[in-house]
């Protein structure tokens, strides 16, 4: 008898417990993506510049052309730059490299599809500019943070409205 008593009192205590809000399933899920969130904003940036080049370099190649990549002091010097940008500047390292790990990924997409050498420079700049995946992506590292960003924002935060085309 004195089991049955102490299941009811334990299911008693379990079903009076105040269910789970929504604040908390947003906090936890903020929580887990701050802990796994990487905090490299320059390196994500570096990355970023990097896989650009790898695409231009896959055009080049499929029409016979030389391409120079990047130079480490330039990625480095685009970076820091980018890094004191307005539009970056007061956002958290994570953010910074939330949003360059979206651009990171659109390229590689470009690269390992084969789009970077079927497409031109121009193309492939405008496809960085308009590319939904990435704009999904920026639109999700804004709103982890409960901010919001308008559509005429997100581009500024790409990287060829940040920098000179072709540089």
């Amino acid at each position: 008898m004195k089991f049955w008593f102490s299941i009811l009192a334990i299911s008693f205590v379990f079903s009076c417990s105040e269910p789970k809000k929504f604040e908390d399933s947003y906090k936890e899920t903020v929580l887990l993506q701050y802990l796994t969130t990487l905090n490299a904003p320059q390196e994500t940036c570096e990355s970023m510049i990097t896989n650009k080049d790898l695409c231009f370099k896959a055009y080049a190649d499929s029409i016979g052309a030389t391409f120079t990549n990047t130079t480490a002091a330039v990625k480095t010097q685009t970076c820091q730059g980018l890094l004191t940008n307005p539009l970056y500047k007061d956002m958290s390292g994570i953010a910074q490299t939330c949003a360059f790990e979206c651009q990171v990924t659109d390229w590689k997409t470009k690269t390992n599809s084969g789009i970077c050498a079927q497409s031109t420079i121009p193309a492939l700049i405008e496809s960085s500019l308009t590319s939904s995946s990435a704009i999904s992506c920026l639109r999700s590292c804004f709103a982890s943070t409960n901010n919001q960003i308008s559509n005429d924002k997100i581009p500024l935060y790409l990287l060829f409205n940040n920098i000179q085309h072709g540089e």
